[in-house]
């Protein structure tokens, strides 16, 4: 403490002492009653021992934020003392005091991690200028720890909180789901009916306004129909349950595939073809039954945007870690400002200002290549038209592929979408 003077130091250190305390370790009883009543104007507390083994049963009993031990002593000496104390409290505050500084001792206390050592007679100044040191470590290491450990505390319980708020939003999530897998169900009931009532009535209404009006019934509540399937794939993919069968697929076989499931594909003279560039025998590792309905939305998409003759050209490549389905189709192209959230949930209908559908085609195609453990992308080619990407990943090695055929999931027609080529 350069600059104190003793009152000073004295002060400073009666401060620091506020309640701490001490354990003082001497073999020497003159010296040990002399230095505890030194200690005990200074510290509320002073525990003392005679010897290594009675400090350390002492140290074991209670919390010290300083000790003060002798080295030589009986039974156990200050030094087995301190290694004993460094294996459960490598931390702990130590000042020693000693007659002797031979290297025998001083090596194997610096050793230990003693940085204070006091040779006996002890000067007055100096011990107190040597606990003020020590008492001032020892006190801003606790207070470092208590800091850390109401941190990591906080921090716990921050996670827990994010923990249980993570879970209410799964419930929500979840709850969510059933009610439109409920909605989803009431709607297919009804829509069923009404779809075998207009056959069955079209065989009684002639030609003409009612057959024409029978058709509009018909086509509204198939819309209704595929919008609702939609919305039922949507919530179920969302919740993240839907068990993936890769396997290794000819690409054209997964474009003519998804294209005999279009609807409409040929109605009111128009016909949805595609024209393919690139590596005709390329093949994607992916989850067919997925991969196809990505494919039949694109499709779908193109039918009602692209104009009244669309043409779809595909191409496929591989990029890094991604083996990219690039469509490009003869329409008008997307609204640059509006790119952003093409592929957020019902938005597609005010993006494409058309009435058509709930807006949940290319926010389906969005979640099934996430599911997919891919992603979309959308853009607007210099040339004109509009062009979706489809990112698949790269299998990491020929491990990966999977020997036969997926069987079909429970709930499907029993079959596959198509046969590979």
């Amino acid at each position: 403490m350069n600059g104190y003077s003793s009152d000073e130091l004295l002060a400073s250190l009666l401060r620091l002492a506020e309640g701490c305390s001490v354990l003082y370790v001497e073999d020497e009883p003159e010296i040990r009653l002399e230095m505890t009543e030194m200690f005990e104007s200074l510290f509320p507390r002073v525990v003392t021992a005679e010897n290594g083994a009675q400090a350390l049963e002492r140290f074991r009993q209670e919390d010290f934020v300083l000790v003060i031990t002798d080295i030589n002593m009986p039974v156990l000496t200050g030094i087995e003392f301190i290694e004993a104390v460094r294996q459960t409290h490598p931390q702990q505050a130590i000042l020693v005091t000693s007659a002797y500084s031979d290297s025998a001792n001083l090596i194997p206390l610096i050793n230990l991690g003693i940085g204070s050592f006091i040779l006996k007679p002890l000067n007055w100044k100096m011990m107190l200028s040597t606990v003020h040191k020590e008492l001032s470590s020892a006190l801003a290491f606790r207070q470092e720890a208590l800091y850390q450990e109401r941190l990591e505390r906080e921090v716990q319980q921050r996670t827990e909180e994010l923990r249980e708020a993570q879970q209410q939003v799964l419930r929500l999530q979840e709850a969510k789901n059933n009610m439109l897998a409920l909605i989803s169900h009431e709607l297919r009931t009804p829509l069923n009916g009404i779809l075998g009532f207009v056959e069955l009535v079209r065989t009684s209404v002639p030609e003409g306004e009612g057959q024409v009006f029978l058709d509009h019934v018909e086509e509204s509540a198939q819309r209704l129909e595929r919008s609702t399937r939609k919305a039922l794939d949507f919530a179920s993919l969302s919740t993240g349950k839907r068990e993936l069968h890769r396997d290794l697929y000819r690409i054209d076989a997964l474009l003519s595939g998804a294209l005999e499931q279009v609807p409409d594909r040929k109605a009111q003279g128009r016909e949805l073809n595609y024209r393919w560039e690139g590596d005709s025998e390329g093949t994607l590792f992916t989850d067919a039954e997925l991969a196809v309905e990505v494919l039949k939305n694109l499709f779908e998409n193109t039918l009602k945007y692209a104009g009244s003759d669309p043409e779809v050209t595909v191409e496929f490549h591989r990029e890094g870690k991604w083996e990219q389905l690039s469509f490009r189709d003869s329409g008008p192209g997307f609204p640059g400002a509006l790119l952003d959230s093409l592929f957020q949930p019902f938005s597609t209908g005010n993006i494409m200002h058309h009435s058509e559908g709930m807006g949940l085609g290319l926010a389906l195609v969005d979640v099934m290549m996430l599911t997919l453990g891919g992603r979309v992308e959308a853009s607007n080619p210099p040339l004109g038209g509009a062009e979706v990407r489809l990112c698949f990943p790269v299998p990491n090695s020929l491990s990966d592929l999977s020997v036969g055929h997926p069987e079909p999931r429970p709930g499907t027609s029993g079959r596959r979408p198509f046969a590979p080529s």
